[in-house]
């Protein structure tokens, strides 16, 4: 029986010719076995990682979206005292010192939760503590819609105050909200440093 030469054959990793030591040789070496390998790994990573995103219920992206916002109203109102009470340096707390308040809930008003008027700096306990007394949860949103009228004007106040109409968020509206709340705060942090 006459042995077979083998043929020259392109490596397919790195696409150079070689001529296989074994039959069922793909690669040139096991340099190029383990690129291929590591190639392969990382496709399916992305891929994978595209599947999980797709599948995110609504709720998770909004959550998503809310942290880039809140964080940008946060550094924009860096220079500013709290909206509600007017401290500057608040007692340190367990999560920081300052929320990205909403003037109307965003529960009661899930259609102003993105909205940059409806939104500004506000000490925790001002924020978080508010309702835990009814004539403290009266003062704080007094002081707050007072002040928020000496910052943005009553016309803008009037215009969240009044009827908006219902909003639903959609998967694209929410990915592209995180992305501009997140290259926003950059550009914001460069401007500020």
């Amino acid at each position: 029986m006459l042995a077979t030469v083998p043929k020259s054959r392109p490596c397919a990793h790195c696409q150079s010719d070689f001529t296989p030591v074994r039959p069922l040789q793909r690669v040139c070496s096991p340099i190029c076995a383990a690129r291929s390998v590591k190639a392969k790994n990382t496709q399916e990573r992305a891929q994978f990682k595209e599947r999980k995103e797709r599948l995110k219920p609504l709720r998770q992206l909004l959550a998503e979206a809310q942290v880039p916002f809140n964080a940008y109203i946060r550094a924009r109102d860096a220079d500013l005292p709290c909206v509600s009470c007017g401290v500057v340096n608040p007692q340190m707390t367990t999560g920081g010192q300052w929320d990205a308040g909403h003037f109307l809930s965003r529960g009661a008003h899930p259609e102003l939760r993105f909205n940059e008027d409806n939104c500004h700096k506000q000490c925790k306990s001002c924020n978080a503590g508010s309702g835990k007394f009814a004539h403290k949860e009266r003062t704080v949103s007094q002081k707050f819609e007072e002040e928020l009228r000496r910052r943005i004007g009553d016309e803008r106040v009037d215009a969240l105050k009044g009827p908006q109409p219902a909003r639903k968020w959609e998967r694209g509206e929410l990915i592209a909200i995180k992305a501009t709340y997140v290259n926003r705060l950059k550009e914001l942090r460069k401007e500020q440093a």
